[in-house]
């Protein structure tokens, strides 16, 4: 049993209004939950060693794929001198698939490192999320390299795989709300 906090009736805890005064019952009531304060989170590792293994996933990408800076500056020249987008060259877009391939790899091997160590669902599945898109892009730029794909359908195909990546991050933090 309860008292009013206004005329101090002895009430039952199902009642909202104590049957003597009409007062409000809510602030007698004890709190049925408890509020958690939020712990500090130290920085997040793997988070962190993705910029070294970044790093080194462009390294490889150089070592598989040797650009010469010319063959940059030519292509940069001849759609300057065009004024409008050109195909790039085709050792370009292999480097560019070798690397999304690899950044995708990464991802996956980074959610499971999350799922083992940290035990944060959310963030691996956002890991995954992300994998699963660098392969699309690896996918669409290898697809347009031989000529498979226009490069109208690329763009297009491009910006809905992103706008599914946007809805997937979404469902996923939504699902897996950070603590």
């Amino acid at each position: 049993m309860l008292n009013c906090p206004k005329c101090g009736e002895e009430v039952s805890p199902e009642m909202k209004f104590c049957p003597r005064c009409g007062a409000s019952l809510a602030a007698a009531r004890p709190s049925t939950f408890q509020v958690r304060e939020k712990v500090p989170k130290g920085p997040d590792v793997l988070g962190l060693a993705s910029a070294g293994v970044i790093l080194i996933i462009l390294a490889l990408t150089y070592l598989r794929n040797p650009i010469v800076p010319s063959v940059i500056i030519d292509y940069l020249e001849s759609m300057g001198n065009q004024g409008a987008f050109i195909k790039p060259p085709s050792i370009l877009l292999n480097a560019a698939i070798f690397f999304l391939y690899a950044v995708g790899l990464w991802g996956i091997v980074q959610a499971g490192l999350r799922l083992v160590f940290q035990r944060s669902v959310g963030k691996a599945l956002g890991d995954l999320v992300g994998a699963f898109f660098s392969f699309f892009l690896a996918f669409l730029l290898a697809r347009y390299d031989v000529n498979v794909f226009t490069g109208r359908m690329t763009l297009a195909f491009f910006i809905i795989g992103l706008g599914l990546l946007v809805i997937a991050n979404a469902i996923v933090h939504f699902a897996f709300p950070e603590r």
